[in-house]
């Protein structure tokens, strides 16, 4: 009678041994899992270095609009943040930190917010993570002591480039360990802030144009007697489409660094790097992102932070010159470089790779010279990846229209590049719509600058886009801060448009688009497609309306009405591959 019980037993035994073996295998397998996981973020990781900065309280001023770190401070001006660093690496980014960590946040959380909309779900999101650390691992090698101690001693220019790239790392680790940081971020503050360095490059891994830029600058007229009196002016747009509803911080850093020329830069907190800005000796660099086909270089350094050491080391634009033709770059880059001394300015378009075929200067001999996201010298026609940005975005239209604009630019002054910055119309001044794409200002500027680089006067614009005031700065006296203050100079004012009821309409076009866009998510379509045809009165040229009316119209069941608008939307949002090519697929299914 036992032996059934004893049966029963000795299953139940097994079941429960083959059970701890199996939790035994399967916690095994999760460790080893665990430790793989760790070994990995620990290789991929980019580590800083440790700094001891000084130590300083923040001080408040009585009005709230300056707060003081040090020697350096945080001012709000307008529609402007002006930050003013001075001292060490060290000094500089703990003061970045601790000052600008607010408005570092403010893009940060918006640029997470915008990777969570394009990678959906944990599964996409996490696997573009790990394969975003495995492609930038060691990305910061050039900037760490150890490549310095592998420089040839006997090459005294290429250790001193050295010793400059160490020191960014060091501002760029104190700047992350004064950052307020609540541990729950993918990556590591330094990890992360190095990333932003690196901008121009992470915006191709989406294949998406999403950063877009225009640059011309104009110098006095040759003739046989020599050159007309006359000022270098430039003037330069930057866009990075972060979405319609964010307007992003606009910061003017003016930074003292210890034994190097003082210069400004505008950009935006938590940049250490350069993308527009100017020194004390007059020489002006901007920067426009480009794609070409050429493979990076080893241990390759950020374009932004080459142009920083360009500000900081500079003299004439010869030097300038030679020191970004021979830097490693992590991307190609078009870059404008002025020299308001010799009133004399050139582009350089520059590929990864360093030879003589990739690196070319153009202008050197022309009173007008100009820049969009494309290069145009011969050597660049059969690049895959360059001639796909000159056709299927707007780079090659609003290069054209530069073209026009300053085909004969007599007796050029900064109001006449602030009109051009604000220009509005097509080729053969064709009428486009507000907030079309392929205008120089299409409503969606981050950052515009005007400068005399001769008379050493900056003008930046506060926004929104280019249509905001522009607010005059003194480089002359803000740069080497010799003599008594001058008398405060003329600011340009805001644009006509800013105030007026078309304006208000493109707004009000804006707010129902988002209003249509929400009925349509609660499957009410019929009340969407009244709600974005308000909007389409109001603004009939914005490329998201016409792809939401075609979503609309094809929920109901309206195919030929859909084609309509998507293709619109096709015209009036280039560069945007990944939703472009959805859009064709769509019109594809639609019946062509």
């Amino acid at each position: 009678m036992a032996r059934p019980f004893q049966t029963q037993a000795q299953e139940g035994r097994s079941v429960f041994a083959l059970l701890r073996v199996l939790a035994i295998v399967g916690g095994t397998f999760a460790v080893l899992l665990a430790l793989m996981y760790s070994g990995y973020v620990g290789y991929t990781a980019l580590e800083p270095d440790d700094v001891e900065p000084g130590e300083y309280e923040l001080v408040v001023d009585e009005t709230g609009r300056r707060v003081d770190y040090g020697r350096s401070w945080l001012a709000r001006r307008g529609g402007l943040w002006v930050m003013h660093f001075e001292g060490s690496p060290a000094d500089i980014g703990d003061a970045h930190g601790h000052l600008a960590g607010r408005l570092f946040r403010n893009i940060d959380t918006r640029v997470d917010a915008l990777l969570e909309q394009r990678y959906r779900g944990y599964i996409e999101s996490w696997a573009e993570l790990m394969l975003l650390r495995w492609d930038y691992r060691g990305a910061d090698a050039a900037l760490s002591p150890e490549h310095a101690a592998r420089t040839d001693r006997n090459n005294q220019a290429e250790h001193a480039d050295q010793a400059t790239h160490t020191d960014y790392r060091r501002e760029l680790s104190a700047l992350a360990a004064a950052l307020p940081d609540d541990g729950e971020g993918e990556l590591e503050p330094y990890h992360r802030l190095f990333l932003y360095q690196c901008l121009f490059d992470l915006t191709q891994r989406l294949q998406d144009v999403v950063i877009e830029g225009s640059m011309f600058a104009v110098a006095p007229r040759a003739t046989s007697g020599g050159v007309e009196a006359g000022n270098l002016v430039i003037g330069r747009t930057l866009s990075i489409d972060l979405g319609a509803d964010f307007e992003a911080d606009r910061v003017v850093a003016f930074y003292y660094p210890d034994g190097k020329y003082p210069f400004v830069s505008i950009g935006w907190a938590g940049l250490i790097g350069v993308v527009t800005g100017i020194n004390a000796r007059g020489i002006f660099v901007a920067a426009n992102p480009a794609r070409t086909d050429d493979a990076r270089e080893t241990d390759p350094i950020p374009l932004p932070l080459v142009l920083r050491r360009v500000l900081e080391e500079a003299d004439t634009l010869e030097q300038a010159i030679q020191i970004i033709e021979s830097a490693q770059l992590r991307t190609a880059g078009v870059v404008l470089i002025g020299d308001g001394v010799q009133r004399q300015a050139i582009v350089l378009e520059a590929t990864a790779r360093v030879d003589e075929d990739t690196r070319h200067v153009r202008g050197d001999d022309e009173q007008a010279v100009w820049a969009t996201d494309h290069m145009i010298r011969e050597v660049f026609e059969a690049d895959a990846h360059n001639e796909r940005i000159r056709r299927t975005t707007s780079s090659g239209y609003r290069y054209d229209r530069l073209a026009e604009l300053l085909a004969a630019p007599g007796n050029f002054t900064p109001a006449d590049a602030v009109a051009i910055l604000r220009d509005r119309r097509g080729l053969d001044n064709v009428e486009l719509g507000l907030g079309n794409r392929n205008a120089l200002e299409n409503l969606h500027t981050m950052q515009s600058v005007v400068v005399d680089a001769t008379s050493m006067v900056l003008w930046v614009a506060e926004g929104p886009s280019t249509l905001g005031r522009y607010r005059a700065f003194d480089l002359r006296y803000l740069l080497s801060r010799q003599g008594s203050r001058p008398a405060a100079l003329a600011d340009f004012p805001a644009d006509r448009l800013l105030y007026s009821e078309e304006y208000r309409d493109y707004q009000e076009a804006l707010e129902g688009l988002d209003y249509a866009r929400e009925l349509l998510s609660l499957d009410r379509p019929s009340e969407a497609l009244a709600a974005a045809r308000v909007s389409l009165a109001l603004a009939p040229d914005i490329g998201e309306l016409h792809r939401l009316l075609g979503d609309i119209e094809r929920e109901l069941d309206h195919a030929e009405q859909a084609k309509i608008h998507y293709r619109r939307y096709l015209e009036l949002i280039p560069g945007r591959q990944r939703d472009q090519e959805r859009v064709k697929g769509i019109i594809e299914e639609l019946g062509g």
